[in-house]
C-alpha cells in the first residue's frame, strides 16, 4: 500500500513537472516574441523532454515489453526504423524529434494518469492564454498566418472550460459568443486561410454534424481514414489540378487557390519516388520554396521517413483515434469540443504542418487528455480509477 502511495506521489510530481515545462514553453512562445525566436530551434527538444518525463511517470515500460503490447512495439519499431533511415540517407538527425513528439503524444494520451487538479490547471491555463490574445492581438509580432492560427488553436483549448462554465451559468454563454466573434474577426483581419479552415471545420464538427454520426462506426472510421490517407489524396489531386493552369482567387483572402504548394509537393515527389523505402530526410534545399517545409503533415511523414515509418505512424494514429471514438460521450460538451478540434487540426494540416509543429503540442495534449478523460474521482483521492 505504501509503495503504491509513494508511486502515485512520484507520478504526480513528474506530471506536474512535465506540465510546467509545456505551459511555460507555450506561454513564453506565444506571449513574448523574443522567447519564441530564442527557443524556436529547440522547440522539439523541449517538448520531447516533457513527453519523456510523462512517459516514465505513466508507462510501465517493463510491463509493456513483458506483455508485448502491440502499440508499444509499433511505436518503438517505428522510431527505431526512422533513426536508421536518417543514418542510411545521411540526413539531419534532429528531425527524429518531430515525429517522436507527435507519436509519443498520441501513444501517451490514453495512458496519462492526470488528477482532476492537473486537468483543471490545463483548462484554466488555456483559457487564460486565449483571454490574453483576446485582449491583445500579437499576430504581427510573429507573422499574420501564425498569429491567427495560434489564436484559433488556443481558443480550442480555452473553449473546453468556457463551455463547461456555460453549462453551469448561462452568462458564460454570452462570453462564448463574444469569443467566437473575436476569433472570426482576427482570422479575417489577418487573411489566414489555414486558421479560417480549422475554425470552420471545428464549427462544422461541433455544431452541425449530428451527434448520432459520431457514434456510427462507419462514419467515424471513414473520418479517420479521410483525415490521414485523405491528406495524401489531397496532395495528388491538388498537384494535378495545379498542373492544368486552372486558378481562382479565394474570396476574402489575398491568395489564389494555387499559390505554390503544388510546386513544393511535386518537387518533393520527384525526389521521393526513388527513395520511398527510406524517405528523403530533412534539410534539403528546394527550388520551389525558401525553406524545407512540406506544408502537409502526413506527406511530411512519408517524404521525410519513408513508407515503413509512415505505415507505423498510421497504425498508431488510427489506433488512438479509434480508441478516442470509443471513449467519446456525446453528452459531454468538453469531449465533443475536443474531438471536433482534433479532427479540425488533422484536416487543416492537409495544407500545413500544424498537427506536428512542436509549438502547438500543448494544444494537442489538452484535447487528447479531454477526450480520454475517465472523469477522475474528486476528493481525497484524485486519481483516475
Amino acid at each position: 500500500m505504501s509503495d503504491t502511495v509513494g508511486n502515485e506521489k512520484i507520478r504526480n510530481i513528474l506530471n506536474y513537472a512535465a506540465l510546467a515545462i509545456l505551459m511555460v514553453f507555450y506561454a513564453g512562445t506565444w506571449t513574448f516574441p523574443g522567447f519564441y525566436h530564442v527557443t524556436e530551434i529547440y522547440n522539439s527538444l523541449i517538448v520531447f523532454t516533457a513527453l519523456v518525463i510523462l512517459f516514465f511517470a505513466n508507462i510501465d515500460i517493463v510491463e509493456k515489453i513483458r506483455k508485448k503490447e502491440p502499440m508499444f512495439i509499433v511505436l518503438a519499431a517505428t522510431l527505431i526504423i526512422a533513426v536508421i533511415n536518417l543514418f542510411i540517407i545521411g540526413s539531419n538527425k534532429g528531425c527524429i524529434l518531430i515525429i517522436a513528439d507527435f507519436l509519443m503524444l498520441l501513444y501517451l494520451a490514453p495512458e496519462l494518469k492526470f488528477t482532476e487538479r492537473q486537468r483543471t490547471i490545463l483548462k484554466v491555463f488555456f483559457l487564460i492564454m486565449f483571454v490574453s490574445w483576446f485582449i491583445y492581438d500579437r499576430a504581427f509580432s510573429y507573422n499574420s498566418n501564425t498569429g491567427a492560427t495560434v489564436t484559433v488553436f488556443t481558443f480550442f483549448g480555452g473553449f473546453i472550460l468556457l463551455q463547461e462554465l456555460a453549462g453551469k451559468k448561462e452568462i458564460f454563454g454570452f462570453f462564448l459568443v463574444i469569443a467566437f466573434i473575436r476569433v472570426i474577426t482576427l482570422v479575417f483581419w489577418h487573411l489566414a486561410r489555414g486558421a479560417f479552415f480549422a475554425l470552420a471545420l471545428f464549427i462544422l464538427f461541433y455544431y452541425i454534424v449530428p451527434k448520432t454520426w459520431w457514434k456510427s462506426a462507419v462514419s467515424y472510421r471513414s473520418l479517420i481514414v479521410f483525415s490521414t490517407l485523405g491528406s495524401l489524396a489531397f496532395v495528388g489531386i491538388y498537384v494535378f489540378l495545379g498542373s492544368t493552369g486552372f486558378n481562382i482567387k479565394l474570396p476574402f483572402f489575398y491568395k489564389n487557390i494555387f499559390s505554390g504548394r503544388e510546386q513544393i509537393w511535386y518537387e518533393v515527389w520527384e525526389i521521393l519516388k526513388d527513395q520511398l523505402l527510406t524517405g528523403i530526410g530533412s534539410g534539403r534545399e528546394l527550388r520551389s520554396f525558401f525553406e524545407y517545409n512540406i506544408h502537409n503533415a502526413m506527406y511530411d511523414i512519408l517524404a521525410v521517413h519513408g513508407v515503413i515509418v509512415f505505415a507505423g505512424s498510421i497504425a498508431i494514429i488510427w489506433n488512438r483515434l479509434k480508441m478516442a471514438g470509443e471513449r467519446l460521450d456525446t453528452r459531454d460538451p468538453g469531449k465533443m469540443c475536443a474531438i471536433a478540434a482534433i479532427f479540425a487540426i488533422f484536416i487543416e494540416s492537409f495544407i500545413d504542418m500544424d498537427l506536428m509543429w512542436a509549438d502547438y503540442s500543448p494544444v494537442l495534449l489538452i484535447l487528447l487528455v479531454t477526450v480520454f478523460d475517465n472523469k477522475a474521482v474528486t476528493g481525497k483521492n484524485e486519481e483516475n480509477r
